[in-house]
Parts: C-alpha cells; structure tokens; sequence
C-alpha cells in the first residue's frame, strides 16, 4: 500500500473492502495517516482485503442507470453526487438529473 501510495502520490483513498456505509473509509494524506488508516481498515474487516486507491481531489461523482436490451439504452439517468468523490459514507446524496455536468460528460458518460 505505502508502494503505490508513494508511486500514484498522496492523497489515497483507503477502504476495507465489503463494509457497507464507507465505515472506515479515509483519505490519507501522507505515510503516517496510511499506515494508521490501514490499521483502523483492518480492525474492522480483519478477514477482507482492504482496497486503496488515488483519491483525485475535486472530483464528482457521477451515477450512470439504465435499462437496455440487447446492448441498446431504452432508457437512462444519470445522477451526480452532492459530495466530492470519495467524500461521503456510504450513504450518498444524488441528484436527479445531474444539474452540474457539462453537456460533453454527460454525452461521455452516456455513450460510454
């Protein structure tokens, strides 16, 4: 984890994996912080795999729903979070539709 924390740089995202409500979820800013987060990661899921990944900050979450058939969107929605990525707990706030997107991400997200 310190590997690629040092290889993506600071700050990281740190989360046990399979905990539902972002428990133990934190942005770790440096060496200490990730190794303390990893730690608290591990108390809580000690038998999972706790996942760390870049944290890009003020980035937005965006939340892409549809029905198809056969490969083609009959209908879709996109909705976008409230809080920055990696921010909230699990328990999210969306909004529907998304009212801060540009024109060409929602076009992105939807061709996708």
């Amino acid at each position: 984890a310190i590997s690629f924390a040092e290889n993506v740089g600071y700050p990281v995202l740190v989360r046990p994996s399979f905990v539902l409500s972002g428990a133990a979820m934190r942005v770790a800013a440096d060496e200490i912080q990730l190794t303390n987060f990893l730690s608290l990661a591990t108390e809580i899921a000690a038998d999972k795999p706790v996942v760390v990944t870049k944290f890009i900050l003020g980035a937005k979450e965006i939340e892409f729903d549809a029905v198809a058939n056969k490969g083609k969107i009959l209908n879709y929605a996109i909705g976008e979070h409230i809080e920055n990525a990696g921010v909230h707990s699990g328990d999210a706030s969306v909004i529907l539709p998304a009212q801060k997107l540009w024109v060409g991400t929602i076009r992105q997200v939807k061709n996708y």
